[in-house]
């Protein structure tokens, strides 16, 4: 069984994230904070990535404000925060919140693919709040649905311009 900070390690190191995917800098010295998010499909890691604050903002600072929008009402309307919350704190292990999609609650063995995401703070400590989180596929693909054309192209450029290999349509942009 997975600790929670170790569901947010590199697969390829067993180890933290130790640079910024985007502008190769130190995480502790490129920003207050940074991002962790690990696509997986079939329960393998297909795409895993720690981007500091400074970058995320980059890029999502170039989706349209209808896509940021959409995300937002996503993130509003289809997660019932106060439950999750209520329900993460009754946890006896902290790891467990990952066990289900933090919007429709089906559980990680039921679906083909998810993705994590967690914040991390300047000295690696990870922020408990409303990540990190669990997304199933079936509700990322619904917010990446969502994304007007320039803003799928700002993921899609992210994704060619920094990985090697994966399918960047099957892969949507998580909790950017």
């Amino acid at each position: 069984m997975h600790s929670l900070t170790q569901w947010f390690e590199s697969v390829e190191t067993d180890r933290p994230f130790e640079t910024c995917k985007a502008c190769d800098q130190l995480l502790p010295l490129a920003a207050d904070s940074w991002v962790v998010n690990k696509h997986y499909h079939r329960r393998e890691c297909i795409l895993e990535y720690a981007v500091c604050e400074k970058c995320r903002d980059e890029v999502s600072n170039r989706f349209s404000e209808e896509s940021k929008a959409r995300i937002r009402e996503f993130l509003e309307n289809e997660i019932d925060w106060e439950n999750r919350i209520i329900d993460w704190m009754k946890l006896e292990n902290p790891a467990e919140r990952l066990d289900n999609c933090v919007a429709c609650l089906t559980h990680r063995s039921l679906i083909d693919g998810f993705t994590l995401s967690a914040q991390f703070r300047h000295d690696g400590s990870l922020v408990d709040g409303a990540l990190p989180l669990m997304l199933c596929s079936t509700c990322t693909g619904k917010v990446s649905e969502q994304l007007s054309p320039e803003s799928q192209k700002v993921w899609l450029d992210f994704v060619s311009l920094n990985f090697e290999g994966p399918d960047s349509d099957i892969i949507g942009p998580g909790i950017f």
